[in-house]
């Protein structure tokens, strides 16, 4: 019955992939980040603020994934589901996490509006660097199992419907700034 809701999550695994990357948690408080940048303290603060701002939005879409996940488990566990209340609860879940993926999206082009250009290019030229950190965080702190989730998605490790905004992690899971 898992493996019925990691395969019906798997559609929406390609969009994810091609969102942009910013670094795991609040970046823009990280010294080395903030080092390789060069943000200036207004910079931080402003961003900061848009964070702020967006953090109770991100609480809601969180639960709403968190109960459409909840939703579906249940249907599936049930022997004599109707395949179209399934397929109805699987939509409803992946609607309520774009809504989450396309939440942290905006709040991150807002931030991006913070930076300098040349700053902008910095972020752009590590992209590829945050998303392998990210991979590596959720393989992790998974211990090598599969999240009904597929391990997709800004969270490190946890199913799909327990992740947080990627400014909303608590920095003791992230690994050290390289």
């Amino acid at each position: 019955m898992a493996a019925f809701v990691v395969f019906a999550a798997a559609p929406a695994r390609p969009a994810e992939a091609q969102m942009p990357e910013a670094p795991p948690g609040k970046w823009w408080k990280r010294p080395r980040i903030v080092q390789m940048l060069n943000l200036t303290a207004e910079q931080q603060a402003k961003l900061e603020d848009i964070f702020s701002r967006r953090r109770r939005e991100f609480v809601d879409l969180k639960a709403d994934v968190e109960r459409r996940q909840i939703d579906v488990e249940e249907l599936v566990a049930k022997k004599d589901s109707d395949a179209r209340k399934v397929s109805a609860a699987v939509d409803a879940l992946e609607q309520s996490r774009l809504k989450l993926r396309k939440a942290a999206t905006m709040m991150f082009l807002e931030q991006r509006d913070v930076l300098s250009a040349a700053q902008w290019q910095q972020v752009l030229d590590r992209r590829e660097e945050w998303r392998a950190q990210r991979l590596m965080e959720r393989r992790g702190a998974a211990g090598g199992e599969h999240s009904p989730g597929g391990g997709a998605g800004p969270g490190a490790g946890r199913e799909r419907s327990q992740q947080r905004p990627p400014d909303q992690r608590p920095t003791d899971q992230r690994p050290p700034d390289r």
